[in-house]
């Protein structure tokens, strides 16, 4: 298998003398990306019949009223893009996807509809929508699989935006599957080249932004969470993020390519302890390390507090080191280009045929998702057809046998209490007043 064993081609063009080869070369052929079969699916009957603009604005209403949106519906809208470059494209596909993953339809989410967010976000050059999408599954639901990351990369590393290609490769890393060679061989020459490039794109950062309220508001909690990183999710620096990636990449591709990359990804990540490892299995195997590799480990060793654990890992790369008038002849990015053409030399017939069977499986999906709710739709305006009938047919039915049931329906009717009225007072008689008790001890005074 390309890639699991350096061999003696590789190593000699490892170690050959300017072998440097062109930063914008293509790894994938052009029918890689199965354009001609992708385009058909916009002759389907179902696809051509839809109206884009007309669509996406009944989608929307249909969202405000019923609070979800429908997963074939958002599909049929997104295979139906043929013109990715249309201005307000990408903000309408990104409001779609959040749309439906916050809906109960999410679980219903079709393949070929990660595959046409990609296709139309990466043909319309929207790269910043795309990683947004991609850097946040849990809110937009995109989980491209490993042919589809593969053709990412691919564009990315021919459009030289080699940030883009290192996000798409973390991507994975976050998934902790790297899939087959051909992905692991592009995820190195993707980290690699976003790691050595100069004119590199900042690393933007996509997390939603919690507005801070203007006033101070305070909550009540009953206790407070200890802080708590798991060096993963969590991670926010390029650099650790690059590194993780290239460090668990590295050990399944194997040979000298992926031993020089695992010890670039640990200093790159900081972690020295496996960095000073993987120097050692260097020497173990009687290997040296790359001359580009060895002068970005010693720049970011020569950062280490702890003078002791400096000066073990100074030492150990030394002792990986080749002579200095052989460092020059070390061409990393060549060997990781080669390393790349051959594994997809060797995928490539196989990831072809597997997309069109794809293309022609999710047609059929499309249709039997259709139908399927179409089926629901009309069962559920047939339920609520009988319902008005029964309660028609009630209110004709009392209508009818309102005498018969006169009884039944007065004990229905609510029992009307008796209002109490106060006794008023008779001017005509009115009440005796009760004569005055006379004191016969009284003695009236003299005058």
């Amino acid at each position: 298998m390309a890639g699991r064993v350096l061999g003696p081609a590789l190593r000699r063009l490892l170690f050959r003398p300017q072998t440097r080869l062109q930063k914008s070369r293509h790894f994938l052929s052009a029918s890689y990306r199965c354009d001609e079969v992708w385009t058909k699916r916009l002759e389907n009957p179902l696809v051509s019949s839809i109206n884009p603009v007309e669509f996406y604005y009944d989608l929307d209403q249909k969202y405000k009223h019923e609070g979800k949106v429908s997963a074939i519906d958002v599909d049929l809208f997104l295979n139906r893009i043929d013109d990715p470059k249309v201005d307000g494209l990408a903000e309408e596909v990104e409001e779609l996807m959040h749309r439906l993953r916050r809906s109960p339809e999410t679980i219903h989410t079709l393949e070929s509809t990660h595959y046409a967010v990609v296709r139309a976000l990466l043909d319309g050059g929207h790269t910043p929508t795309l990683l947004q999408l991609l850097t946040d599954p849990m809110a937009y639901g995109l989980f491209p699989d490993h042919i589809t990351c593969n053709l990412v990369m691919h564009t990315f590393l021919s459009r030289q935006e080699y940030t883009a290609a290192a996000r798409v490769a973390s991507y994975l890393m976050l998934q902790e599957d790297f899939g087959p060679p051909l992905t692991q061989a592009l995820v190195l020459a993707s980290c690699y080249r976003y790691v050595t490039s100069e004119d590199k794109q900042p690393w933007e950062d996509y997390t939603p932004k919690v507005e801070e309220p203007k006033e101070e508001v305070k909550i009540r909690v009953k206790y407070l969470r200890n802080p708590y990183f798991d060096d993963h999710f969590d991670l926010t620096d390029p650099n650790h993020i690059v590194g993780k990636t290239l460090a668990w990449a590295s050990p399944l591709v194997g040979g000298l390519v992926g031993r020089n990359c695992e010890a670039l990804g640990w200093a790159l990540y900081n972690k020295w302890e496996e960095l000073e490892a993987a120097l050692d299995k260097l020497r173990a195997g009687k290997e040296h390390i790359a001359a580009s590799v060895a002068s970005q480990v010693k720049s970011l060793v020569e950062g280490v507090e702890d003078v002791a654990v400096r000066e073990r890992l100074l030492s150990a790369v030394a002792r990986v080191e080749v002579a200095e008038s052989e460092a020059g002849d070390q061409d990393l990015e060549a060997a990781i280009t080669k390393l790349a053409e051959d594994a997809a030399k060797e995928a490539e017939p196989l990831d072809i045929k597997t997309q069109i069977e794809n293309f022609r499986r999710w047609e059929e999906q499309r249709e039997d998702e259709y139908q399927r709710q179409v089926d629901a739709y009309r069962k559920k305006q047939l339920m609520e057809e009988i319902e008005d009938k029964k309660k028609t047919l009630a209110e004709k039915e009392e209508v009818i046998f309102f005498f018969d049931n006169k009884e039944k329906l007065e004990m229905l009717l609510p029992t009307k209490k008796k209002k109490y009225y106060p006794k008023k007072k008779s001017i005509a008689f009115p009440k005796k007043k009760k004569p005055r008790e006379a004191d016969e001890t009284y003695i009236p005074p003299e005058v």
